[in-house]
């Protein structure tokens, strides 16, 4: 009975430090740094865990680059007022992300401006690793 209550809490142990490692909230991210994209949608996926954002954009030198972004899961998008349809290939906007520590070309969505002028946040200031200001 011992072994088999060690043998389960060790288990348990395990599970719960994967999806501790799993869930990294924003801490890949330099949430101290915002970036300004103009781009042109080439997917918007609404899934678990998180959704995703592909962004083309074409800078002022050089060819097109493709930016992934990561933004939250559909849950709290769709308290949002966000749905699968609210970003379609093919659209012009703006998005603000802060960048991923260490890479090109990737990060996480804080918000995105579309071309008549209005604005989605995914993130406001002062929340989900958001400062309340940027420096």
């Amino acid at each position: 009975m011992k072994l088999r209550m060690a043998l389960l809490a060790g288990a348990s142990i395990v599970v719960c430090a994967a999806l501790l490692l799993a869930h990294h909230g924003t801490s890949e991210y330099d949430m101290n740094k915002e970036v300004s994209l103009s781009g042109t949608v080439k997917e918007w996926t609404f899934m678990n865990p998180h959704s995703w954002l592909t962004l083309t954009v074409t800078p002022e030198k050089g060819g097109p680059e493709e930016w992934s972004i990561e933004s939250a899961p559909p849950s709290y998008l769709t308290s949002q007022g966000w749905t699968v349809s609210t970003l379609k290939a093919g659209e012009k906007l703006s998005a603000l992300v802060s960048p991923k520590k260490g890479e090109v070309r990737k990060g996480i969505l804080l918000e995105v401006k579309r071309t008549s002028g209005e604005t989605l946040i995914v993130r406001p200031r002062g929340a989900f690793g958001r400062p309340a200001k940027i420096d």
